[in-house]
């Protein structure tokens, strides 16, 4: 009974989808995400998710994929290390009163209110600690810490803190044996 309630080696090369949060604090960020992950073996975990990040500094959001690795330890609670990588763009809006372009393509150049599109991307790669918690065989809760650096410049830099809900998927079932 006490193995049971601490052995997490049932993860072993199954997998399933997560939704986390995240928040930054300089610059001031906060981050949704939704993801997959694989288990390759009971110890390292492969991600793959949709990021969303907000107020991320001098751009106001990104939209992205972001890629991990996780090495832990095959137990309940299970503490880990990982690398990660986020790759997005932008595609913000500015003004363009006096740049002397017919931006919006009506004819009129430089008029009242006219926008032009601004598109930026920025990646990161990031080292991460954190813990996962199983509360079951199939649901697991994981908070993290990441240290983004990116490809904006030492300035732009930044933790992200996060929380996330993980489901396992069933095992799969093997195909009967033939007699």
């Amino acid at each position: 009974m006490i193995k049971q309630s601490v052995d997490a080696r049932f993860v072993a090369d199954r997998s399933g989808y997560y939704l986390g949060a995240a928040g930054a604090d300089d610059p001031a960020a906060g981050g949704l995400e939704l993801g997959a992950f694989k288990y390759l073996g009971p110890a390292v975990e492969s991600r793959i998710g949709l990021k969303g990040l907000a107020g991320t500094g001098a751009r106001e959001w990104y939209a992205g994929l972001d890629l991990g690795l996780r090495t832990q330890s095959p137990s309940r609670l299970a503490p880990f290390a990982g690398i990660g990588t986020f790759v997005g763009g932008n595609g913000n809006h500015v003004a363009a009163t006096d740049d002397h372009l017919d931006n919006d393509d009506d004819g009129s150049v430089d008029e009242r209110g006219e926008v032009r599109s601004d598109p930026h991307f920025m990646a990161s790669v990031y080292p991460e600690l954190g813990v996962h918690w199983w509360l079951n065989s199939s649901i697991r809760l994981t908070t993290s810490a990441q240290y983004h650096l990116t490809t904006d410049g030492r300035d732009s830099d930044f933790w992200f803190i996060g929380f996330s809900i993980s489901f396992l998927n069933a095992p799969e079932k093997s195909e009967p044996l033939e007699k």
